[in-house]
């Protein structure tokens, strides 16, 4: 083994302390796995520990040293950086009746089933603003987890608003279908927060990066 491979074998395990990650939803099932996968086969010894809280209480964790990094979609301190832009996208399962129809009106949007999160989701103010551009009231089922929503969408009750990369496997399986309407996706942005800044915290900020840019070759 060269000086060199030795020097940078010990750079990649040489990490051994507790990093604390709070995350939204959407953040901590669709995209974390993945980064803390990669993570941890780059610091075996690192201690990781995932959090899963409403946007609204990532700050709080932040500040009350519960956590060491925030993920969310909330771009409320000065500290907070971008990490990742996201889509909210109409999906129905690949059984509804609209995902096979030829022909497609606002009308249908009317007169089907929807599904929305409750009005503690970030994504419900963008949600609510895109029905009123679309012309169309609801009578929803009011589902609180956006992995439930999912659920419920590919069990056929009804279609939802979901972001894409919570909805990526579904789509490349064929589960999931996104419904064209002529509808602007919706765009909203990930935000992090690092509360210390530790070589723990340094080496996850590094590797969601390098996911980030991954995701955008993909």
């Amino acid at each position: 083994m060269t000086d060199r491979t030795k020097v940078n074998l010990t750079q990649t395990t040489a990490l051994k302390g507790t990093l604390r990650i709070a995350a939204s939803p959407v953040i901590s099932q669709a995209i974390l796995p993945d980064v803390l996968t990669r993570l941890h086969a780059k610091y075996p010894d690192m201690r990781l520990e995932l959090t899963t809280a409403p946007s609204s209480k990532i700050m709080l964790l932040l500040k009350s040293n519960k956590a060491d990094v925030g993920c969310s979609e909330l771009d409320n301190l000065s500290s907070s950086k971008a990490f990742m832009q996201d889509e909210l996208l109409l999906f129905a399962s690949a059984t509804h009746p609209l995902a096979h129809k030829r022909s497609s009106s606002i009308l249908d949007l009317q007169n089907t089933h929807w599904i929305l999160p409750d009005t503690e989701d970030p994504s419900r103010p963008l949600i609510d603003q895109a029905l009123q551009q679309y012309g169309v009231q609801v009578n929803p089922t009011i589902i609180g987890s956006p992995e439930s929503i999912k659920q419920a969408v590919l069990s056929g009750l009804g279609i939802a608003i979901l972001s894409r990369h919570s909805c990526k496997h579904e789509l490349a399986t064929g589960e999931l279908t996104v419904l064209d309407y002529n509808v602007t996706p919706i765009q909203r942005t990930f935000y992090t927060v690092a509360h210390s800044n530790t070589k723990e915290a340094q080496a996850f900020l590094s590797e969601l990066e390098a996911y980030c840019r991954l995701w955008q070759v993909n």
